[in-house]
């Protein structure tokens, strides 16, 4: 089985001192399959949704972690970069003057409502998607509580909605200087979402 998982900083790894360790790998080890973390730090939940559609035909099972339901992927002539409202750009996605102003904006003048139910949209779009193509999947929260609940969304296939996220099941344990959970979180995520796959029956 071929297995990708997506997702922000919480997936990539950030603050471990060897990547191998994050989640992703952590758990197909545990799988015996073949895992690509396509995780990157401050990623939005649509470059999540892009990323997935664009490799359907390539995995068998694709695991989501989705960001805070503020962040969003935009685009310019340079290229793709992803913003969050309140939050500069990261000096990897080259924050220019205009990038910037873009944030600034949408930090004063976003409404927080329409940004959630776009989060949701996502969510129950990428989930139907993904039963059309007869793609096994989970979906989880790396972070951010959800202020409107949809009932559309399936609660079979996403792990800990709507309560739980990756920070309620890291609770208490080390952090890095930047606040993303280290070797023991990523472990424990790793067990859960194996966990979830055994009741599942995915695997024996």
């Amino acid at each position: 089985m071929k297995l990708l998982a997506v997702g922000d900083s919480f997936t990539f790894g950030e603050e471990l001192e060897d990547r191998s360790l994050a989640w992703p790998s952590l758990l197909g080890n545990k799988l015996g399959w073949s895992v690509t973390n396509l995780g990157q730090p401050a990623s939005g939940n649509t470059r999540m949704v892009r990323v997935v559609v664009e490799e359907i035909d390539n995995y068998d099972v694709f695991v989501i972690a989705w960001s805070h339901w503020g962040r969003i992927e935009f685009a310019d002539k340079q290229g793709i970069f992803d913003i969050w409202p309140g939050c500069n750009p990261a000096p990897y996605q080259n924050p220019t003057p205009h990038r910037i102003q873009l944030v600034d904006y949408i930090t004063r003048h976003h409404n927080d409502e329409y940004l959630v139910k776009q989060y949701e949209t996502n969510i129950i779009l990428l989930q139907n998607y993904l039963q059309s193509k007869c793609k096994k999947y989970i979906m989880l929260n790396a972070f951010g509580k959800i202020k409107n609940l949809n009932l559309n969304i399936n609660k079979e296939y996403f792990l800990g909605w709507p309560d739980e996220s990756m920070m309620e099941w890291t609770f208490g344990i080390p952090k890095g200087p930047k606040g993303h959970f280290l070797e023991q979180g990523h472990e424990r995520v790793a067990d859960k979402i194996y966990e979830h796959i055994r009741h599942l029956s995915w695997v024996s």
